[in-house]
């Protein structure tokens, strides 16, 4: 049920924040001013993680999470996180997608120690990157293909020593999208910096760089709207923790499920699947799925 994306077996990372509150707090609270008024402070504390899962074809799976702790940054906690799955999990992937953040050669330097390949987004604050590539573009054909309603231009440009802190060589790919439904026009331009080896298929490239919106799709949003993920039903870091890890459980459960194509007439929806679930824990009755009285 794992598939991966395009041939390869695809790792994400994200942050992610799951509570705010100007009146409760822990120890394990980062803070923040939320004043909007010079001199004034007015501070919110909450919680935050960065989680990884494995980009799929039809779901993602989420894997494991690490807290960010005080004083700390994303990267950080993102170090520990990726050292732990590259530990425990050494075959569930070859490839690890961030956004623009998880451009640093730490990042880099680190999955590569773990023999893994890394791709991050591209912005102007690696202005020597950036302009380079598109100077490239400009004198460079780009690979022309049309998938649905979007057509794409794009470049792939192996550009080495403009990442002062990553000494080693990088491909930079460069993606223009149109695309057009009815008579409305958008357009998008998207950049990655990896070290994969030099791709034969770029439309297949693409297709894997774009898989990083998988965590906020299918992870932080379906999760949030639809499984209550930022909801805090104890405010402790531990309690916090194993909510989300037990509801990652759940979910993928749920996902195999469905893809599975278990038939059953009574069960149409996700989200039917869903609130019967919840109906289960919070009633303590027995259902179709329960068939035994499941404890609170």
């Amino acid at each position: 049920m794992l598939g991966g994306i395009g041939g390869r077996s695809i790792g994400i990372l994200d942050g992610h924040e799951v509570t705010s509150s100007s009146i409760y707090k822990c120890q394990s609270c980062r803070m923040r001013n939320v004043s909007k008024i010079e001199g004034v402070v007015k501070l919110s504390y909450y919680h935050s993680f960065v989680a990884f899962i494995l980009a799929g074809q039809k779901f993602a799976t989420m894997l494991d999470i690490e807290p960010i702790l005080p004083g700390q940054g994303e990267l950080t906690a993102a170090y520990r996180l990726i050292e732990r799955v590259c530990t425990n999990y050494p075959k569930a992937f070859s490839v690890v997608a961030g956004d623009a953040l998880y451009l640093a050669a730490d990042i880099f330097d680190l999955l590569l120690s773990h023999k893994k390949y890394a791709i991050a987004v591209l912005k102007n604050e690696k202005r020597q990157l950036y302009e380079e590539a598109v100077a490239l573009s400009s004198i460079a054909e780009p690979y022309r293909y049309e998938n649905g309603n979007t057509s794409y231009r794009v470049w792939e440009h192996n550009i080495e020593g403009l990442w002062d802190s990553y000494k080693k060589e990088v491909t930079v790919i460069r993606s223009l999208e149109t695309t057009v439904i009815g008579d409305k026009e958008s357009r998008a331009e998207w950049m990655w910096v990896t070290n994969l080896p030099y791709a034969a298929d770029l439309e297949n490239t693409v297709r894997i760089c774009h898989s990083r919106w998988q965590v906020e799709n299918q992870c932080f949003n379906e999760l949030s709207n639809i499984w209550s993920l930022d909801h805090i039903y104890r405010h402790g870091a531990n309690a916090i923790a194993v909510f989300i890890l037990f509801l990652f459980i759940a979910v993928n459960i749920t996902n195999i499920f469905f893809n599975r194509n278990i038939k059953d007439k009574r069960i149409r929806t996700k989200v039917f699947l869903i609130d019967l679930l919840k109906a289960c824990l919070l009633l303590n009755k027995r259902s179709i799925l329960a068939p035994n009285p499941i404890p609170i």
